[in-house]
């Protein structure tokens, strides 16, 4: 009798220790996925942004200009453009 109680106690206390190793685990688990859907809604959002830009770029002309003039340096054949000393550069 004294066998089994030693066995049916060590088998609780494994059971106990088991249980409360893996309330760690999911608690680790679960602050992973909210993690991971923080950066998921950040990700979604980054998406929307450039997808929103990319239909500019497409179907609006004056954007396309900006950025071809900003980016690029392009410029119109009826502009000219005047580039100015600053104190940087005479040093």
């Amino acid at each position: 009798m004294l066998k089994i109680s030693a066995v049916i106690g060590i088998i609780f206390v494994c059971f106990l220790y088991l249980q409360e190793h893996g309330n760690v685990q999911k608690y680790a688990l679960q602050s992973k996925i909210n993690d991971l859907k923080q950066e998921n809604a950040e990700l979604e959002h980054n998406i929307a942004f450039l997808e929103q830009k990319i239909s500019k770029l497409r179907s609006d002309p004056k954007t396309l200009e900006k950025v071809a003039k900003r980016k690029l340096g392009m410029v119109r054949t009826d502009e000219t453009i005047y580039i100015f000393e600053t104190d940087d550069k005479k040093k």
